[in-house]
């Protein structure tokens, strides 16, 4: 199955246990979030901090257009892709219940050296440093992991910020591409 969105329908991806990831319109872009199993007025444990239109290189990659698309083996992919100053995203969210994980891919192809490449999100709940440069949060019995997957990302917490950004930062002109996982485990 697929199914497009350009500019303000909302989007759901519904997991069960690995969580419900949610794209919805505000202002020029989609806002994600992923919501877990819990009390119905718990806030979302990962939110996207996004930028307004005026900014060059947004806190999170501005996606315009998604698209999700089912594969026969089980994965369910949400493709998106968006413009903001000097740069072209894209980013895939991938959902692999083998893994008990959500795959995020990210790319910016930048037409001049990027000052800031990265994506944000606003956490909720208590989260702890992982080996490895990852995070970790409890939810009910299981837990919450969100890691960089190296090489090519890097990932910071600072109060209830996360910030996934490329490893190494671009000096000139070229795409750039990072990715983490979060994971139920």
């Amino acid at each position: 199955m697929s199914k497009s969105q350009r500019g303000g329908e909302s989007l759901e991806l519904s997991a069960g246990p690995l969580g419900t990831l949610a794209f919805h319109w505000e202002h020029d872009r989609y806002v994600h979030a992923w919501h877990f199993p819990g009390p119905a007025a718990e806030p979302p444990r990962l939110r996207s901090i996004e930028s307004d239109s005026h900014v060059a290189w947004p806190a999170s990659p501005p996606l315009q257009q998604i698209h999700q698309q089912a594969f026969g083996d089980g994965r369910e992919v949400v493709f998106g892709v968006g413009m903001a100053g000097r740069g072209h995203w894209s980013a895939s969210f991938t959902l692999v219940p083998d893994l008990k994980c959500w795959i995020v891919e990210l790319a910016c192809r930048a037409a001049v050296t990027p000052e800031l490449l990265l994506s944000s999100y606003r956490l909720s709940g208590i989260w702890e440093p992982l080996a490895g440069g990852g995070f970790m949060s409890s939810i009910g019995p299981a837990a919450l992991q969100v890691e960089p997957i190296a090489p090519t990302a890097v990932a910071s917490l600072s109060g209830d910020v996360l910030q996934v950004a490329p490893a190494c930062p671009l000096d000139s002109a070229a795409t750039l591409q990072w990715a983490f996982r979060l994971r139920v485990a």
